[in-house]
């Protein structure tokens, strides 16, 4: 049955060009779950060993590359080349990394859901500049006459959950899970586990809240890069899936649904939920 709504597909750690070649690899066939010309939200890592310009030339581009202009993302560990994301900013059109050393940025996709992108592999000033970004934001939010609550949809690469090898690299990313918990935020999209797993909706202390009044993640590390399995013990995740695919969303006024979308076109996870703002 088709989704209603804007369809977005979601997913991360992408074109591996190290065991195959592009024509042949599994990014490519990933690729072909996504329509032309749809909305696709790139959770990082985009390209393996390292995102430099040679790599996305040779190995992305020929594969997810055809769906470049209509992509966002943010960056994953293996972006940022010997600490700059520079190739990586210039292929996805960026603007260089902003004052404060990370690459974020905030934009509405409808007139009901809006996308906040944050940077999950600074540290140090750098994460406390990008902190202060996300304080002000809402700030601005805020001071905005008369603007309606709506959906929010967040993304980063290093998941705060899962139940991979990676447990805890996100774990610099709790601070702003808990300001964004506070502004209502509904998704939060990663990837950087070579896995896919949907979690009930959780505070930044791993608690499920009465009413499931928290954000709901979703880990997609499944675009191309090879897989590993899950580490145990798991945390309270309801869906766990060990093969490559695609998140698709569909998001409507007031509510979402989701399929995971495996290599073959088989449909391995689907739900639907109301926002925060309109009550579960």
């Amino acid at each position: 049955m088709p989704m209603a709504g804007l369809q977005v597909y979601a997913v991360g750690d992408i074109a591996d060009c190290g065991h195959s070649a592009p024509a042949d690899s599994v990014a490519e066939r990933t690729s072909r779950l996504v329509p032309d010309g749809a909305l696709v939200l790139g959770l990082g890592d985009m390209a393996y060993p390292q995102g430099d310009a040679q790599t996305l030339a040779s190995c992305y581009e020929p594969t997810w590359g055809r769906h470049r202009a209509a992509t966002l993302v943010t960056p994953g560990n293996h972006d940022y080349v010997r600490g700059n994301a520079g190739d990586f900013s210039e292929y996805f059109g960026f603007d260089a990394m902003s004052d404060g050393g990370f690459i974020a940025f905030a934009r509405p996709l409808t007139e009901d859901w809006r996308l906040i992108a944050l940077d999950s592999n600074v540290d140090g000033s750098a994460l406390q500049a990008q902190y202060e970004w996300l304080v002000r934001l809402f700030a601005e939010d805020a001071q905005a006459p008369a603007r309606p609550q709506g959906c929010l949809l967040v993304m980063w690469h290093a998941p705060l959950y899962s139940s991979g090898m990676h447990r805890g690299s996100g774990d610099r990313m709790r601070p702003f899970w808990k300001l964004l918990d506070r502004h209502g935020a509904d998704l939060v999209l990663s990837g950087h586990e070579h896995f896919y797993e949907r979690f009930d909706p959780l505070d930044a202390e791993g608690h499920a809240p009465y009413a499931g009044q928290a954000p709901r993640q979703f880990v997609v590390g499944t675009g191309g890069a090879r897989l590993y399995g899950f580490w145990k013990p798991p945390y309270r995740s309801k869906a766990r899936v060990l093969e490559h695919g695609v998140l698709q969303l569909a998001l409507e006024r007031g509510s979402y649904s989701w399929r995971f979308i495996d290599v073959e076109g088989r449909v391995r996870d689907a739900g639907v939920a109301r926002c925060r703002a309109t009550g579960n």
